[in-house]
């Protein structure tokens, strides 16, 4: 069963570019462009993580942050904060809203992939005991050896984010 991703960031081309490292992962990503959206969907659709900018309309990824973990039925869901490189990351606002994780943006594919799956494993192994009883994660399959699909050995950014892989 795919895991559920949503990402909340104003830019487009972010939203997109996180849709296309996650569509070959066994995700399911959903997108929003503003922070009261990313609070509703997050309730509405209890995603495995949210991605979600430190900047943008309706509320910030810190005030989406800090609703989401201080309503019950949303505070066990991780919540990675999206910073620009020329955006300040307020590091002391993030742990004060309990974000799980940050990343500044251009992310380097992997770096992302590897925080989100990370994220979504802790979550699975935090289940309470009566639900770990019921339903049990699969094993982590180790890594194949040799290079990731396309021939890569990780997802590249777009040479447009004007970085090397």
């Amino acid at each position: 069963m795919p895991k559920n991703l949503l990402v909340a960031d104003d830019s487009l081309t972010i939203r997109k570019v996180i849709g296309m490292i996650f569509a070959t992962e066994d995700f399911q990503v959903t997108a929003v462009d503003n922070g009261l959206d990313a609070i509703s969907r997050s309730r509405e659709l209890r995603p495995d993580v949210v991605l979600a900018d430190v900047m943008m309309p309706g509320k910030s990824g810190y005030e989406v942050c800090e609703a989401l973990k201080s309503d019950p039925a949303t505070q066990g869901i991780p919540v990675v904060l999206l910073a620009g490189t020329f955006e300040a990351f307020d590091e002391n606002r993030a742990r004060a809203a309990r974000a799980d994780d940050h990343v500044t943006k251009p992310f380097e594919s992997q770096v992302l992939l590897d925080k989100v799956k990370a994220l979504v494993g802790q979550k699975s192994n935090t289940m309470p005991a009566s639900a770990a009883t019921q339903v049990r994660p699969a094993a982590p399959q180790p890594a194949p050896a040799g290079p990731a699909r396309g021939g890569a050995a990780a997802t590249p950014c777009p040479s447009w984010w004007g970085h090397k892989s």
